[in-house]
């Protein structure tokens, strides 16, 4: 009878290495991999981005780093020593895989912390080869490795060098801000330091709000075994920095060893519903649930994940409640503003014609008339008003301040007098170029701003029914 043997070729590897969708989540698996040995040292992480050169560097140390046996460990795919459960590395595949996203040769340079030996593994071929390695580490000479690592002996270090890299987009700011978010936990403790070509990426600053309590959460145990804690709170999104390749969503930040693994978690609230519940955030550690190989999500099918939901949305609902009585209007639908507009344009042309009216009539140039449909101007009172000090002042009623001999601009035309001495101008149905009352008109009009028409009078402008002129002589 046929034996029947699982196997995997090596194809299979370089089809999975696809999985990545950015050289900023390659390289965050290189760099994931020191977090789960710091025992509790200072670690540093310094990234190395050589265009020119062709080549990126990773070099981590004050951790517990690597020798001969850490080598033969990390070059095997799915096996291996046995990690914890609060490992951010679980399944012994993501730094080899992205080695091969990201280049087609690898080398490593390693040293265990308190030992004196360094080991070098080099493979020229490891992004596209369809065989399986085998070789064996090489053992350095003393000193040999000071040209390429400079660490103090007896510091456990572990430098991986990507050459001839693949065509993809190398750009530091981008990479800067994704390292700030997702090591924001980290950095923000100072529980490690990271540099790209020197220079330190600080964590992601998210404001906490003045006028808000923030939530606690304190560390609580839930079904399925899981652990959480952390803490809601709302934010100024006028404070939060701008940065490029980071765009930051309303929710809860999942943490687990703390690497961010998703963000903008509503657990059963809407935050979309109003403007104001986009100021919510917050940052929660999970223990004793693993994220998926690339650590971009959670099993949500899960007893744990469900309870962690339910759990979440109980702690949220204070500052949820808190951001809706805020009265923040919601944002207006298009059929209400295309109604609004209809309004304000139907009483533009009203307002308009009004006008028109009365600059036909001749009546509402003078400043001391009623305009139609108006009230008149409000007499000056003399009661006490208070002052700009609190106190009560009188105010001493004044006569309107004439114009100076010299005045430029819009002057009100004179209404026209009843007098016996007066009379009509042409008493035609139009002006004549010659009426002192066309000519004021027309200087009124035009200091104002409204359309004139050549060559017409009164009936010319907008439609307005003619007239018989009204003007003196």
């Amino acid at each position: 009878m046929t034996t029947l043997h699982e196997t995997i070729g090596r194809e299979a590897l370089l089809a999975l290495a696809n999985q990545y969708s950015s050289i900023s989540e390659a390289l965050m698996e290189l760099i994931d991999n020191p977090f789960d040995y710091r025992r509790g040292r200072e670690l540093t992480v310094d990234v190395t981005i050589d265009k020119a050169g062709d080549a990126i560097r990773v070099l981590d140390h004050g951790g517990e780093g690597m020798n001969d046996y850490g080598l033969s460990d990390w070059i095997g795919w799915g096996v291996g020593h046995a990690h914890r459960d609060s490992d951010i590395g679980q399944y012994h595949v993501g730094g080899k895989l992205a080695a091969i996203y990201l280049a087609q040769s690898v080398e490593i340079l390693c040293r265990r912390s308190g030992e004196d030996d360094v080991w070098r593994f080099r493979d020229e071929q490891w992004g596209s080869r369809s065989t399986f390695y085998q070789g064996e580490p090489e053992r350095l000479a003393p000193g040999r490795h000071r040209g390429d690592v400079d660490v103090p002996e007896g510091v456990g270090f572990t430098c991986v060098t990507l050459r001839r890299l693949k065509n993809h987009r190398y750009e530091v700011p981008v990479l800067m801000s994704k390292l700030a978010s997702t090591y924001r936990w980290l950095l923000d403790r100072g529980d490690c330091t990271i540099r790209i070509n020197g220079e330190p990426v600080g964590a992601l600053d998210i404001p906490v709000s003045t006028g808000s309590e923030s939530i606690v959460v304190p560390k609580t145990r839930l079904d399925g075994g899981v652990t959480v804690h952390g803490r809601v709170w709302v934010t100024d999104r006028e404070r939060l920095p701008e940065r490029r390749g980071v765009s930051l969503k309303a929710g809860i930040r999942t943490v687990f060893n703390g690497r961010t693994v998703t963000e903008g978690e509503e657990f059963g609230h809407y935050l979309g519903g109003r403007g104001t519940l986009q100021r919510l955030f917050g940052e929660i550690a999970i223990e004793r649930l693993k994220p998926n190989t690339t650590k971009t999500d959670w099993d949500r099918d899960s007893l744990a994940w469900g309870a962690i939901e339910t759990f979440m949305h109980e702690q949220m609902s204070p500052l949820v409640a808190e951001l809706n009585s805020l009265g923040d209007a919601r944002p207006t639908p298009r059929e209400q503003r295309k109604r609004a507009n209809r309004v304000r344009r139907r009483l533009e042309d009203v307002f308009r014609q009004l006008e028109e009216r009365a600059l036909a009539a001749g009546d509402a140039l003078d400043g001391d008339a009623e305009a139609p449909g108006g009230r008149e101007r409000p007499a000056l009172s003399d009661e006490p008003r208070p002052a700009a000090n609190g106190r009560l002042e009188r105010s001493e009623p004044r006569d309107r301040t004439p114009p100076p001999p010299d005045a430029v601009g819009r002057r009100p035309l004179a209404r026209p007098t009843s007098t016996s001495s007066s009379r009509r101008c042409c008493n035609s149905w139009r002006m004549t170029a010659s009426c002192p009352t066309r000519r004021r008109w027309r200087s009124s009009t035009r200091s104002s701003g409204l359309p004139t028409a050549r060559g017409g009078g009164m009936s010319s402008i907008h439609g307005v029914p003619s007239r018989r002129c009204r003007g003196v002589r």
